[in-house]
């Protein structure tokens, strides 16, 4: 069976570092849960304070910041009720308090690409476009909505610019991501760049996807 993210890239998936496609090819079918540790920077803009003060509400953004953080990000595959690949990203941050960042990545059909659901409730969603570049993953958003009974187009203004980049340093022997958030109405919102190793154990524990992110209605192409 393919991964979700396999699906999404097509021929672009053999360019790909071995080591994430090793990580990024995780499926329901493996029984098992991907597990990595490791230390990361976070920046944020005091503008954007009070919304990012609300997402820690849903486990969604926060408004720490600081250097050198111990970190760890959980990462479970699930087949959704549709039958297609998804994964979760649980991540966990040695701030004080302590953070979590969960988002689920599922295939959306109607709109042919990825959907982000963030936070354990998803409330806030976006189409993902995932590229490889020089062996390493680039994803950058695409719409975006408010999930409340349906979903509702985010004003321009209140979209953001998200480019993240995830890739295989050699010389280290370990994986780096980094992301920068913007918006147009107060620049920098909040990014990040870590370092962290990854290993795989057994999904026998309870696997952390929120029941409702496997079945909830994905935004259709008139969204």
């Amino acid at each position: 069976m393919s991964g979700l993210f396999e699906r999404a890239l097509g021929d672009a998936w053999d360019d790909l570092h071995p080591q994430l496609r090793e990580r990024y090819s995780l499926t329901s079918d493996d029984d098992t849960s991907l597990l990595g540790s490791g230390r990361i920077d976070l920046s944020r803009n005091v503008l954007a304070y009070p919304i990012l003060w609300v997402g820690t509400a849903d486990d969604f953004l926060f408004p720490e910041a600081g250097f050198d953080i111990p970190f760890s990000i959980r990462v479970d595959a699930f087949e959704d009720s549709a039958g297609h690949e998804g994964l979760t990203f649980r991540r966990e941050f040695d701030t004080e308090p302590r953070r979590t960042f969960v988002d689920t990545f599922r295939w959306n059909p109607d709109r042919e690409c990825v959907t982000n659901l963030f936070g354990r409730e998803g409330r806030v969603v976006a189409d993902l476009y995932p590229t490889v570049e020089d062996g390493a993953l680039r994803m950058e958003v695409g719409d975006q909505w408010l999930r409340a009974w349906d979903y509702h187009p985010l004003p321009e203004p209140l979209w953001v610019d998200a480019v993240t980049r995830d890739w295989y340093d050699e010389g280290a022997g370990r994986h780096r991501i980094g992301a920068t958030i913007t918006n147009p109405l107060v620049g920098h919102v909040f990014g990040y760049s870590g370092v962290f190793d990854v290993e795989r154990e057994s999904a026998s524990a309870e696997r952390v996807t929120h029941p409702s992110m496997r079945s909830v209605a994905l935004p259709a192409e008139d969204h």
